[in-house]
């Protein structure tokens, strides 16, 4: 059963986005088998699902784990719920701001599908912090959420999910000269990403083939 990981580019305020560092590390070691794949998509109002709709059509994942920056995180959220809502006037990497307030003519909510006990004991034998949200925000990675979410189902997306994740060690010089940063916030190694989304890897694999087997 293949997974399909997939982080986003730099944007107006992040100019080197963690999950981008973390999607083309997983790139790297994508095996012929597909088991793992990942995928960096733009952060553009038109363009970051049509890019991850694309990428589900030609994988064909049975999971879909999305991974976003939140600069003000003090650690990994993991968001449960995507809201159908969208931040006017917030522009995007490429000058674009959102057409209206709501993602999709649909529910105000979705949720998250995932095997959470699985989730969260990958990430605690990982020894990553995390934490459980509600708000996944109304920027591009919850516009995206929301859209997999609507759409999972007749893609033949059986799980799917998103995390959040605090700005790297690594990114936060180039942050600083951007001079956007807010006045107090936290970092985390980038190999605790990466260690984090490895672990939360295996877990899903061990998972669907349990199920299988079952």
């Amino acid at each position: 059963m293949s997974i399909l990981f997939a982080g986003f580019s730099s944007f107006p305020g992040a100019p080197r986005n963690p999950t981008e560092d973390l999607a083309l590390s997983l790139q790297r070691d994508q095996d012929e088998a597909g088991a793992l794949r990942a995928e960096v998509l733009p952060v553009a109002w038109e363009a970051s699902w049509p890019r991850l709709r694309a990428a589900i059509e030609a994988v064909r994942p049975a999971t879909v784990m999305l991974f976003g920056l939140h600069q003000r995180a003090e650690r990994l959220r993991l968001e449960l719920v995507a809201r159908n809502r969208r931040e006017l006037g917030r522009v995007d990497a490429v000058g674009g701001f959102p057409s209206g307030p709501a993602v999709l003519d649909g529910p105000q909510s979705l949720p998250a599908n995932l095997p959470w006990n699985d989730v969260a004991a990958a990430l605690r034998d990982a020894g990553a912090s995390f934490e459980w949200s509600t708000d996944a925000g109304g920027y591009l990675c919850n516009d995206t959420f929301y859209r997999l979410a609507y759409h999972a189902a007749s893609l033949g997306v059986r799980r799917f999910g998103f995390i959040h994740v605090p700005l790297s060690d690594e990114a936060v010089a180039d942050t600083v000269a951007s001079e956007t940063l807010p006045e107090v916030f936290c970092s985390v190694p980038a190999a605790t990403l990466e260690r984090a989304a490895r672990a939360l890897a295996t877990a899903l694999h061990a998972g669907a083939d349990t199920r299988q087997e079952a």
